[in-house]
């Protein structure tokens, strides 16, 4: 078949009108003018917030839901509610955002980092289980792109050594694992609602536990200490502070969850179709779903680039990455930066973290070896969920890659001239 030109050298792109995110229309509207007439905007008076809590609740199969700010703040109030401090180590993903990490050092604990697993790119349970001391007390399962860790084994660990397991379901609306929605494993879980999240009100963010004591805490944190209506028996007035949801962002909240099964269901259609063309190219390998996993993640789809494939031989990474984009008209990029070697990842450009000279050092993350950390994201390649939301979007992938392929040399010559105008 006769090439036909990239996108990237000026030809026609595979997707011409890139898809719009956050998806919207008149329910969005509807609500947040509900929000307007009754004047009710915050936590207090309204109703938006505790039916979205009740919704999402159901939507996922958890306990008790409690809205808060944003995702990173969920994950700090976890922390707390567990009563994390001084002198306790959690154990954390070294491939993760850099707030899974931050909100273990606002409790003043150490955040250990251990690699990943290479196939799933998730907590590897062999790692996790090697770096537990007498001083560990929590373990951050990180639900990461399109895939889930060994929540199973995780688990069982977190029983055996008395540990907190907390999940991290950023990415993880929706999903479920062994008939268990996300979330619903860990003793708490934490969720965001950010812009780029499958489930969006621009910012904002939930925590979740099926232990009412935890809830009750949870409750008075993001609420300046006060006590959660019908106290749970056990609890105790505590600091707490403003880290509530509006009434505005539940609104929109409200109005989103009407969208999101038929949007999680094409999600998930598109990305099997688009895991068998990658699979079949053979230079880009998708993370590992594991068995148990019974609806995948759709906030992304993994890949690892196969550089000695032999048809995109001598070609880097950050060409696929730039060819793709231009053809699907959304950006595709690497993966997290190792925590190790983020530049958004830096406890020592806080003062409030030397607490003494042991702490100071304990948190350095130079510390920690995560060479599959390194090497995924070295090799990254992931595919955002808005572009599997277009019409038509199962095939859009496959045509890129069919594209890439049938110009391997037209990409090895513009990578070569990259090169030497750099040198």
């Amino acid at each position: 078949m006769p090439e036909t030109p990239l996108a990237l050298f000026g030809g026609d792109p595979v997707v011409a009108e890139p898809p719009r995110w956050p998806q919207r229309g008149p329910q969005e509207a509807r609500m947040l003018r509900e929000v307007l007439d009754d004047g009710q905007w915050s936590l207090h008076g309204g109703t938006h917030g505790t039916r979205f809590e009740s919704r999402f609740a159901a939507l996922q199969g958890l306990g008790h839901v409690l809205t808060v700010s944003n995702g990173t703040v969920a994950l700090q109030l976890a922390c707390e509610a567990l009563g994390l401090g001084p002198g306790d180590e959690v154990i954390v993903p070294g491939l993760t955002r850099p707030g899974a990490a931050g909100a273990v050092l606002d409790a003043n604990a150490v955040p250990v980092l251990v690699d990943v697993d290479p196939d799933t790119w998730c907590l590897d349970p062999a790692a996790v289980e090697a770096a537990i001391t007498e001083r560990t007390r929590a373990v951050v399962a990180v639900h990461l792109y399109g895939t889930m860790p060994d929540l199973t084994a995780l688990a069982a660990l977190s029983a055996r050594y008395c540990l907190a397991l907390i999940e991290d379901c950023a990415h993880a609306h929706g999903a479920r694992w062994e008939r268990h929605g996300a979330g619903s494993v860990g003793t708490l879980s934490c969720f965001s609602f950010q812009m780029s999240r499958t489930l969006t009100a621009g910012e904002g963010g939930c925590v979740a536990t099926a232990d009412p004591l935890l809830a009750g805490r949870l409750a008075g944190l993001r609420d300046c200490g006060r006590a959660p209506v019908g106290s749970p028996p056990g609890w105790r007035p505590l600091q707490g502070g403003n880290h509530r949801m509006t009434e505005w962002q539940a609104a929109i909240l409200l109005a989103q969850c009407d969208r999101f099964a038929e949007q999680r269901e094409r999600r998930e259609t598109v990305t099997r179709r688009w895991r068998e063309a990658a699979l079949a190219h053979g230079f880009l390998r998708p993370a590992l779903l594991l068995p148990q996993v019974e609806r995948p993640p759709g906030y992304a789809l993994a890949l690892s680039y196969v550089p000695d494939a032999a048809l995109l031989r001598d070609i880097p990474v950050t060409t696929v990455r730039a060819a793709l984009t231009a053809e699907l008209g959304v950006p595709v990029e690497a993966c997290y930066r190792p925590l190790d070697d983020s530049p958004s990842y830096l406890p020592h450009s806080k003062p409030r973290h030397r607490l003494n000279q042991e702490y100071w050092e304990a948190v350095d993350p130079r510390r920690a070896r995560l060479p599959h950390c390194a090497r995924l994201y070295d090799s990254s390649v992931i595919l955002p969920h808005t572009a599997m939301l277009c019409p038509g979007a199962e095939e859009h992938l496959p045509r890129a890659l069919d594209r890439l392929a049938r110009n391997a040399g037209h990409l090895r010559d513009w990578a070569a001239g990259r090169r030497r105008a750099a040198a």
